[in-house]
């Protein structure tokens, strides 16, 4: 089984300049998911920081995204955190960018196999939650998942070729839920992982990598997963995989404490 790590290639291509999905989603609604944010890196050279991943808000002064969203796609810039944007070519006043403190990787993440594949991330100065930024909720390991359909969002490629295209708007999709034992053919999740996907063609890319799978509970939105891996190219045949967030909620609990 091949498994890729959606943020190589989007270091590898270069060609956020042709930017007009994730793949057969739609646009989100201004400030549908307040939770969500951009992580770019900032090249330290006057041009526009690059959208590499995304994250989700825990609290104000911490974000969770996936263990490879950790690049150095220069050696004097850095990543910069990007909260209550939509567009990232067109940001509203509004907006909140954050340098990052320390970003803390699962100590047993494995970038060969994409095992733990899991972080959290500390800014340098705490957001000011509002009606367009807010935190989002964590699933627990006792978290009771009904649901079948997930929702998922992010600035990724929305091409289904080799070649990407990057939206600078933010998009969203629907995503169906795969039980691990129909999952297993095609992508052998361990129990640290969620299977979602991969029919009508709806699908995640490349630079959606650490973006929140969430479903709808009673007290609105919970996180269950942050994205790891999928197929290439992205045209939504297969499943992608998701570090699941029951799976991994005392840890993130006990990694912020431990800061």
């Amino acid at each position: 089984m091949i498994r890729f790590i959606f943020i190589l290639s989007a270091i590898i291509t270069l060609v956020h300049s042709a930017r007009l999905r994730i793949i057969d989603g739609t646009l989100a609604n201004v400030h549908e998911f307040p939770y969500q944010v951009s992580m770019q890196w900032n090249f330290n050279n006057g041009s526009r920081p690059r959208h590499f991943c995304s994250g989700s808000i825990i609290n104000p002064n911490w974000i969770l995204t996936a263990a490879h969203c950790s690049p150095e796609l220069s050696s004097d810039g850095w990543i910069e955190v990007v909260a209550g944007v939509n567009n990232i070519a067109n940001e509203e006043s509004s907006v909140q960018r954050r340098n990052v403190t320390r970003f803390v990787q699962h100590p047993r993440y494995n970038p060969n196999t994409i095992a733990n594949d899991i972080a959290v991330v500390l800014l340098s100065k705490s957001l000011k939650l509002n009606h367009n930024i807010k935190s989002l909720s964590l699933a627990r390991n006792d978290t009771a998942i009904e649901q079948k359909v997930a929702k998922f969002a992010g600035w990724g490629s929305i091409s289904k070729t080799s070649v990407d295209i990057f939206p600078d708007e933010l998009r969203k999709v629907d995503l169906v839920l795969r039980s691990q034992k129909d999952c297993q053919p095609m992508r052998n999740p361990g129990v640290s992982q969620i299977c979602a996907g991969g029919y009508r063609n709806a699908s995640g890319c490349i630079a959606d990598s650490g973006g929140p799978l969430t479903v709808v509970k009673s007290n609105g939105p919970v996180q269950i997963g942050v994205l790891s891996y999928g197929e290439r190219p992205c045209q939504g045949k297969m499943p992608i995989v998701f570090s699941s967030v029951l799976y991994f909620s005392d840890w993130i609990r006990t990694a912020i404490e431990k800061q």
